[in-house]
């Protein structure tokens, strides 16, 4: 036997269409916001992994690199080495400006 039906399907699928778009409209912000965060830690990953090499070099070799910049998976970062007399230790950071245009910076002493 069939069922007749009169109607209703307009509704339901206008209903279905809102939840859908209030599902989205909430899951949305979140997500972009994930995206950002995961953006984020892999530049200060990538910085980190700047400043450990520029500190081993000079616990190696007791001299800076030279390197004013380097150009690492996108991002360009400014390293900077600093040595205020002969019997204090260095300091080495490093300055970048990550995806969101927001200056960063990490700093770390030799030891």
């Amino acid at each position: 036997m069939l069922q007749k039906s009169d109607g209703y399907f307009l509704a339901e699928m206008i209903l279905s269409l809102a939840a859908f778009v209030m599902a989205a409209s909430v899951i949305l912000p979140f997500a972009l916001m994930v995206i950002s965060q995961t953006v984020q830690l892999r530049e200060d990953a990538a910085a980190a992994h700047v400043l450990f090499d520029e500190l081993m070099y000079i616990k190696i070799t007791g001299s800076e690199s030279g390197r004013g910049s380097v150009l690492r998976d996108g991002v360009l970062f400014g390293v900077a080495v600093y040595k205020e007399d002969i019997s204090s230790s260095w300091e080495v950071c490093v300055h970048y400006a990550g995806e969101n245009q927001k200056e960063n910076e990490k700093c770390a002493l030799v030891e």
